[in-house]
């Protein structure tokens, strides 16, 4: 870890924040149509990350890795490599990342090209990287779980605006946004195998796959796993034998990639670092205590407030996802389990870092949960009637959650 860094001059600042507001409002725009927020939204965000690098950072809240993809992205800077190139310089990349995840250290020297290599350049693309991931959260929960507009354009507001999302992406360069992000597209990719735009659905699904098994490779083996339990569970899905055709390949493709010593060195790993899973369970959805946190950490501890005080519903709000009984509905809740059930056996990985990665279904089980709750007290324009537990996904008008 780095501490005593000066934080930067206005001017330095000025061409990340203008990157911020103009992509926040085109971002913002295309998933809401909404004047007022594409010019709020963006602006909040552009705010934020130019008071905290122009008046609060000295390096305190920055870890070992982040400084480490810096230097290795400025070192892929310096051969000339760049996302436009990648492909003809994939050794040079895997030694430099010193393995297979590369996508971060690309993302960083791409980051550096723009701005300079200063800390703030990643970030401030990871920044970006929010909006897209809201985007792609709200059009999942339009197309899979039958929101409203209206009730979209909520769940976009809430993400981008979402207090731990915010610290983690404004405050740390981490990869973890860009996984945060592929978890919102892979999201989307199932709401549209389900709504029959299959092209999109797999070419998306292609992308993103090759961007997350090279950024942290067990993210697209726990999503083909999580997709193949969920055509088990709706009947729409069992009666496409293609899909399973498509998760076959998928994982055969992952599998081949890694290898079987990627395979043993992980279990082996995993073994190592073992630990109680009902105890790494709690540990995990969880830590850290809300001020009670170590210096580095402590950028979170109003974030976690919130989260505490959302916790209830974000366990009702998995159960009213669960209950939509569609393919997306049921992809979302059963990857969400999957990740915590894994990160509840690995001591190493329970920290809030790795919880992150998940914001984007947190936001969305939180954001229902509440919503129920409210219009069930008969708080809201009329309350919610609860829906049978019915595989809605392949009707040609599905009945909408909420209006």
């Amino acid at each position: 870890m780095t501490s005593e860094v000066p934080p930067f001059l206005l001017a330095e600042l000025m061409a990340p924040a203008l990157l911020i507001l103009a992509a926040g409002f085109v971002l913002t725009w295309v998933a809401t149509r909404s004047v007022l927020l594409s010019l709020f939204l963006p602006l909040a965000k552009a705010t934020v990350f130019v008071v905290y690098f122009a008046a609060f950072f000295d390096g305190t809240w920055t870890f070992l890795d982040d400084w480490t993809y810096l230097e290795k992205g400025q070192l892929l800077l310096d051969q000339g490599v760049s996302t436009t190139n990648f492909f003809a310089h994939l050794p040079l990349l895997f030694s430099t990342a010193g393995g297979k995840h590369f996508v971060y250290h690309l993302f960083n020297a791409d980051a550096a090209r723009l701005f300079g290599p200063a800390y703030y350049a990643p970030v401030a693309f990871n920044i970006v990287l929010t909006f897209v991931a809201a985007g792609f959260m709200a059009g999942a929960a339009k197309a899979g779980l039958h929101f409203s507009r209206r009730l979209a354009v909520g769940l976009f507001a809430s993400l981008v605006l979402y207090p731990d999302l915010v610290a983690w992406s404004t405050v740390v360069n981490g990869k973890d946004t860009l996984v945060m992000t592929g978890t919102g597209v892979a999201v989307y990719v199932i709401s549209q195998i389900e709504s029959g735009r299959y092209r999109r659905a797999v070419i998306l699904g292609v992308v993103i796959g090759f961007v997350l098994f090279f950024t942290r490779f067990y993210t697209p083996l726990m999503m083909l796993a999580a997709f193949g339990l969920a055509m088990l569970l709706s009947s729409s899905g069992r009666r496409r034998p293609w899909l399973w055709l498509l998760v076959t390949l998928g994982g055969a493709g992952v599998l081949s990639v890694l290898g079987m010593r990627g395979l043993v060195n992980a279990f082996n790993l995993l073994l190592q670092d073992f630990v109680n899973p009902i105890y790494g369970f709690f540990r995990y959805l969880l830590t850290p205590i809300p001020f009670n946190t170590t210096e580095h950490y402590d950028f979170l501890d109003l974030p976690q407030v919130l989260y505490w005080a959302l916790m209830p519903f974000l366990v009702y709000g998995v159960y009213r996802v669960w209950r939509r009984a569609t393919l997306t509905a049921r992809f979302a809740v059963i990857y969400f389990l999957l990740m915590v059930a894994l990160y509840a056996m690995f001591a190493e990985l329970q920290g809030p870092r790795h919880r992150y990665q998940l914001d984007g279904l947190i936001v969305l089980f939180q954001f229902l949960g509440f919503l129920s709750v409210f219009r069930q007290l008969g708080m809201g324009r009329g309350s919610e009637k609860p829906t049978a537990s019915k595989d809605y996904s392949g009707m040609a008008s599905p009945p909408r959650m909420l209006d």
